[in-house]
């Protein structure tokens, strides 16, 4: 986890603010894909919802500027999280590219007034990073928190957001991010190939595909 240190005197606070109401928030749908959005809350509700998302799982927080997002994540979120990750993963080994998988180690700064865990992020190359390179968000509700602003906060090289079926690209540039048709990292890579086999139900399925498409491109292209 990427945070400002937290004084002995704000985890008392933390542990001890009432959370009656946050808990009403967190009422989880039967079906589907729901996001929570809340104004007026401060830096200690997030972190009180953010222990409670600890020990219960089941849900995503996010805060930007006192705003809070609760997300509660549907099967079919985890499916396109898992499928482009694991076709991304796949691509990188075949390209024999260094990466380290973050995961979704959360981005969280009380000076920033930003805290986003991703769906899934990665830094590339040798050198140990506090933060990484890429992040990959799946949207398959619209609203909620800007996603991109509390990228920008850190900076973030480059946002992949998943939405409607398709693989949306943003790249940081001077101080705001900008849409791109191809990863800047990988030029090379077929983004709309990789989209339509993440669309896919089984994952091993997806992986086994694209990794054969990947080696038929290769042949094709004398690689």
């Amino acid at each position: 986890m990427i945070a400002d240190a937290i004084a002995p005197t704000d985890r008392a606070k933390t542990r001890t603010r009432p959370v009656a109401r946050l808990l009403s928030l967190l009422q989880a749908p039967e079906h589907g894909e729901t996001r929570v959005v809340r104004d007026g809350m401060e830096w200690q509700d997030y972190l009180a919802l953010d222990a409670i998302r600890d020990e219960r799982g089941g849900f995503r927080v996010a805060y930007l500027d006192g705003v809070v997002e609760i997300m509660f994540p549907s099967f079919e979120h985890e499916i396109r999280k898992s499928n482009v990750s694991v076709l991304v993963e796949a691509w990188l080994v075949e390209k024999d590219v260094d990466f380290t998988i973050h995961g979704s180690t959360t981005l969280r700064s009380e000076i920033k007034q930003a805290g986003k865990e991703p769906d899934e992020s990665y830094a590339f190359g040798d050198q140990r990073q506090d933060r990484p390179d890429l992040a990959i968000e799946v949207a398959i509700t619209s609203g909620g928190i800007d996603t991109l602003e509390i990228y920008r906060r850190w900076a973030i090289p480059e946002v992949w957001i998943w939405q409607k079926g398709e693989l949306r690209v943003f790249v940081f540039e001077g101080d705001d991010y900008l849409p791109a048709s191809q990863s800047r990292w990988f030029p090379d890579l077929d983004l709309k190939m990789l989209t339509e086999f993440a669309k896919l139900e089984k994952t091993s399925e997806a992986r086994k595909k694209f990794v054969a498409a990947l080696k038929a491109s290769g042949r094709h292209s004398g690689m």
